[in-house]
């Protein structure tokens, strides 16, 4: 169902009539991002800056205006186009990251029919080893944040670390603009197995991408182009047919309305990379004009 179609049945209650034909003023929908429900990032390095602020969050709606940093962990934002995004062959959306070959941040991402019921959508590393089902982390907040200063996390397999602070960023990395002032953050989903080497020929730490279904994350696809669209090259290609319940059962999903994307690695890389946090720069969806 298209998001005018819901409008004109809401209509239908009111005096007001509803024409669901596009004219001058209507040109159609769009394949852009349209709102960002909701930034809830994790700890980083690129927290409280034009990468990880509220106004970052509204400069991936509209086309590829700049790119959000979700933090660490489990950090996320949800966002949605001003349609339905419908199940057709091959690639039903597509999402934008600043991935390059060496260096992958992926993110897990989950699509939702209605808001409330979440699905995920399936990736390579489905069952290997190193990948952890229910995980959960809990950031604490430092006892100053005027400046930076590492944030401790427990998880619930006994693990116990912080987010650590890098030299040029100086600023704090809890996010101070999210309401109500948390004291803790806590987040939970699946964790992918840590991507990140030394390579001795390169003199540097690697992020080796995994194969596929995970936002910012260098895959073979990477820069194809689909549905004819110049636009969608650079970018992570996702179909609805990989959609899985909380047990990893197959769903059949004919449209959603809203995308997930998080943070699914919990790493910390030397030599002053700092944390693994996946970067959203936008998103198209390829059923705009159907």
């Amino acid at each position: 169902m298209r998001y005018n179609s819901f409008v004109c049945a809401l209509a239908a209650l009111s005096v007001t009539a509803c024409n669901t034909e596009h004219g001058p003023d209507d040109p159609g929908n769009s394949k852009w991002i349209s709102r960002v429900v909701e930034y809830r990032p994790a700890p980083g390095q690129f927290i409280n800056t034009f990468q990880g602020n509220a106004t970052a969050a509204e400069g991936i709606v509209g086309g590829r205006n700049g790119c959000l940093s979700l933090g660490g962990f489990g950090g996320y934002v949800i966002f949605e186009f001003d349609h339905e995004v419908r199940n057709i062959d091959g690639t039903d959306f597509v999402i934008f990251g600043n991935a390059f070959d060496g260096n992958s941040e992926p993110g897990i991402v989950e699509v939702s029919p209605d808001g409330n019921v979440w699905y995920r959508l399936q990736g390579s590393e489905d069952g290997a080893a190193g990948t952890l089902q229910d995980y959960t982390i809990a950031y604490t907040k430092p006892a100053q944040t005027e400046t930076a200063e590492d944030v401790p996390w427990s998880d619930n397999r006994g693990g116990r670390g912080t987010v650590r602070t890098v030299t040029y960023h100086t600023q704090p990395y809890w996010p101070l603009f999210l309401p109500g002032n948390p004291q803790e953050l806590s987040f939970s989903g699946v964790r992918l197995p840590d991507n990140s080497s030394w390579s001795e020929s390169g003199n540097k730490y690697v992020q080796t991408a995994f194969a596929w279904g995970y936002a910012d994350n260098w895959s073979a696809d990477y820069n194809e182009m689909v549905g004819n669209d110049p636009d969608t090259r650079a970018s992570n290609k996702f179909d609805l047919d990989n959609a899985v319940d909380r047990d990893g059962n197959p769903v059949v999903l004919t449209a959603i309305r809203q995308i997930k994307v998080y943070t699914a690695l919990n790493q910390w890389v030397g030599n002053g990379v700092g944390e693994t946090s996946t970067e959203v720069c936008g998103a198209l969806s390829l059923s705009a004009d159907l």
